[in-house]
């Protein structure tokens, strides 16, 4: 063994860190002028990696953000992962026309949204419950009934034709006939109209 070799074994190895922070300290007692001579160069800001712990929960918590499903506008919903810009503008119009989302399975009712991406987004998506809009049913048209992505023009007739001035939404549903998912589907979207004073 050649006598450098064994000084090498002697001389104690630093870790990588060690060896930033050494840097670290050479350049803060290097002076400018002689920086500017040495052509000291700044260190590129590390790369996050997806397999590092800390560079994993970076990239997660830079790209996971809790969104209100019935307030969140376009540009909120284009950022969320696998929606994009066509989705976000397609989950806002969907929710407009139906008045507000008052369960987040609507989302799969959504044209083009994969079910796997709702799964995914799910744990980031906020439902502030009665923040969906009614619509009366003493005062609904036929027109604007078939304007709501959850009546057809058979069901909107139906409804019309069960509703009668002055009747309750028991007497309602009976009169509708309804099954039991119709009525789980439309029931949150459906009220009477408040009575006015005198």
């Amino acid at each position: 063994m050649h006598a450098w070799e064994q000084r090498l074994l002697n001389v104690p190895r630093a870790t990588v860190p060690e060896l930033l922070c050494w840097l670290d300290q050479a350049e803060a007692m290097t002076s400018p002028k002689l920086k500017s001579k040495l052509l000291i160069r700044p260190r590129p800001a590390p790369i996050a990696s997806d397999n590092h712990p800390r560079g994993k929960a970076q990239t997660q918590s830079r790209e996971r953000r809790q969104i209100n499903v019935n307030f969140s506008n376009a540009e909120e919903w284009d950022i969320v992962p696998g929606i994009g810009p066509v989705l976000s503008r397609r989950i806002v119009k969907f929710r407009d026309a139906l008045g507000g989302f008052v369960s987040i399975d609507q989302l799969y009712k959504v044209y083009g949204l994969d079910s796997s991406v709702i799964k995914n987004i799910e744990p980031d998506l906020i439902l502030t419950p009665n923040s969906h809009q009614t619509i009366c049913l003493d005062s609904v048209s036929f027109q604007r009934l078939i304007r709501h992505p959850l009546f057809n023009a058979e069901q909107s007739r139906r409804v019309l034709r069960a509703w009668g001035r002055g009747t309750n939404l028991d007497d309602f549903w009976f009169r509708m006939s309804a099954s039991d998912e119709e009525r789980q589907l439309w029931s949150p979207y459906l009220r009477t109209c408040p009575r006015s004073a005198g």
